[in-house]
């Protein structure tokens, strides 16, 4: 799955292809409903990954359609936000992005640019 990504800034914007952009819009705006948060503070880069992969999966299954993941802003990294640079590339990687409509960066409400949300594809019966 490819995804268009943007980066206005510290703000990361991503839309898988053939996905109408007005999700990702109402999505960027905070305009969707969190079904459920997840934290990775404190987490290696290995660590984080293996939970992002299967809390989505987890949250695709139950039928869950948004997800908050607070990653940080990447304060305490010595180089760079790893967190927050490792998640723009977990969603794009199977098969994680199978599940993925779209992500972007939080609204300041909810952890700004130290958390992304996540819209996840209608799970199929």
């Amino acid at each position: 799955m490819s995804f268009q990504v943007e980066r206005r800034g510290d703000r990361v914007l991503g839309l898988a292809q053939g996905i109408d952009r007005a999700h990702l819009d109402r999505l960027s705006r905070g305009e969707t409903p969190v079904d459920l948060e997840l934290d990775l503070h404190g987490l290696s880069a290995a660590d984080a990954r293996r939970l992002v992969r299967e809390t989505l999966r987890c949250a695709h299954e139950d039928g869950d359609r948004c997800v908050l993941i607070i990653h940080g802003r990447g304060k305490h990294s010595e180089l760079s936000p790893v967190l927050r640079e490792g998640l723009v590339e977990w969603l794009q990687e199977p098969p994680t992005s199978r599940l993925v409509m779209a992500f972007a960066s939080a609204r300041p409400g909810d952890g700004g640019v130290g958390a992304s949300y996540v819209l996840l594809r209608r799970r199929r019966s």
